[in-house]
């Protein structure tokens, strides 16, 4: 495996601009991807422009946790965990997806839909930043801060649908499947680690 380094703020900047446009529908957004080998590798330093996010929503989680469910754990081991189901589920569906790429016929779009989704994912992160504050803001309104959420995570998703459809450059018949697949492989595997770990809460958490 080649390790890259953390690209610059201007490199960063353009990623995620590139990634922007593609969730907004426009195909010249893969002009400002880097798609070499070295990029597709730097891609995956977006994990690290989320961990603001991230870090958040694994207080809240672990705060939810032990408030109900005491006998869990203490908080760092619960932030532990649930960055691990995190983590994983945004890494292992890659891997899956790079042993079975040629199978689907992806093994030109592999690198470009990694490098899209990895910038996309920071951003979606980010965009879930103001229903990680309802939740925190709202500790009284539960349910408000969850429909919130949802209707977030909602808009995530349709944006990085559209992300999805201009990386693969594939039918919407195709990208729909495709798109559904990943998501569901990803949150089967979250809800799976969460319940092995023992961090299961009423609703999962997710990532965006």
């Amino acid at each position: 495996m080649t390790t890259s380094e953390m690209p610059d703020f201007d490199e960063i900047q353009q990623y995620l601009w590139g990634a922007w446009r593609m969730m907004n529908g426009h195909a010249d957004g893969l002009d400002q991807l880097d798609f070499s080998e070295d990029g597709f590798w730097q891609s995956f330093h977006a994990i690290t422009i989320s961990l603001p996010p991230l870090i958040l929503g694994w207080i809240i989680f672990a705060n939810d946790m032990i408030s109900l469910q005491p006998e869990t754990g203490n908080r760092f081991s619960i932030m532990g965990r649930v960055a691990f189901v995190d983590l994983a589920s945004w890494v292992v569906p890659l891997v899956v997806l790079a042993l079975s790429a040629k199978r689907l016929g992806l093994n030109k779009r592999f690198s470009p839909y990694v490098v899209a989704s990895n910038w996309g994912t920071a951003i979606g992160a980010w965009l879930m930043v103001p229903a990680t504050l309802a939740r925190l803001l709202l500790p009284g309104w539960p349910a408000l801060a969850t429909g919130f959420g949802l209707v977030l995570y909602g808009g995530v998703m349709y944006l990085t649908y559209r992300l999805t459809h201009v990386a693969l450059k594939k039918s919407h018949a195709y990208t729909a499947t495709f798109f559904v697949v990943m998501i569901v492989g990803s949150l089967f595997l979250m809800i799976l680690l969460q319940n092995v770990l023992g961090i299961s809460l009423p609703e999962p958490v997710m990532m965006g």
